[in-house]
């Protein structure tokens, strides 16, 4: 096999998505092609053929590019640029295509593709795209400075591999969100035990509002995630509606969100989004 073809099996064994609708996706990339005045068309053909990528990252991030058929991409990063592609198309002139704005975090997509390819590329990006990029993003000392531990995205894949189970036995997931707000004047003074206590406290006492089968994930010192097996959004917020919490004679403010898994299919990572995680 060459090494073209090895590279491209590679890629497609691990985007099963953009494996599963390839042809799809193709077929609406070539025909948004045709609507292309000459002078775009052959300037972004002439950009596919003389692409040469610089890492492995780089020749990545193009084949998802490529496959997704997208026109044009730019992904930045706190709002530096990040990588970029393809030709930025006037959509005045082109009915087929869709100019649409991804964001997750400090992470933002800005992508150019054939309005037909919507929902097969919103699940792929959901799905596969971010996940891929905040690993690159994550392991990139130029940009990070510094190592850091993706705590957010070890959650989400805990998440998936805790509920999958009981997913596929029909049994509901509701994961809840407990947001402590304006916490940190009072966690300066404490120092770095006091914080422990703190969080220690806050954490007994949400533990003690629990039922046998939820789990409780601490986040940080002001952000909580209960797992809850079995149990739909109405029965958490009617069981946490009234909660009044106060630690240390301070009362808390906070803010509680609620969604629910129902299906394998259901997107843990949008979840968290809708969770202000």
């Amino acid at each position: 096999m060459l090494l073209k073809e090895k590279i491209l099996d590679v890629f497609f064994k691990n985007a099963s998505l953009i494996n599963k609708n390839k042809e799809e996706l193709e077929m609406h990339w070539d025909e948004s092609l045709q609507l292309l005045n000459p002078e775009q068309k052959e300037i972004l053909l002439l950009q596919y053929k003389y692409f040469m990528p610089k890492t492995t990252k780089e020749l990545i991030l193009f084949l998802y590019f490529l496959f997704s058929g997208c026109f044009y991409l730019l992904i930045l990063y706190n709002k530096k640029k990040y990588f970029e592609f393809g030709l930025k198309t006037n959509l005045l002139e082109n009915a087929l295509l869709k100019k649409n704005m991804f964001e997750w975090k400090k992470i933002q997509i800005f992508a150019i593709y054939p309005y037909k390819s919507e929902a097969i590329i919103l699940e792929i990006f959901a799905k596969e795209f971010f996940p891929l990029i905040r690993r690159f993003i994550l392991n990139d000392a130029q940009i990070l400075y510094s190592n850091s531990y993706d705590y957010l995205e070890n959650t989400i894949h805990f998440v998936e591999k805790r509920s999958k189970p009981y997913l596929q036995k029909n049994i509901p997931v509701t994961l809840s969100h407990f947001k402590f707000e304006n916490l940190e004047n009072y966690i300066y003074y404490l120092r770095n035990l006091g914080i422990y206590n703190f969080v220690l406290d806050l954490e007994n006492f949400i533990h003690s509002k629990l039922k046998k089968r939820d789990l409780l994930v601490i986040l940080s010192y002001n952000s909580f995630l209960v797992m809850s097996i079995g149990a739909k959004k109405e029965q958490i917020y009617e069981r946490f509606k009234s909660v009044y919490i106060e630690i240390y004679n301070l009362v808390l403010d906070y803010h509680f969100y609620i969604e629910t898994l129902y299906t394998v299919n259901d997107s843990v990572r949008e979840v968290f989004f809708k969770l202000k995680i």
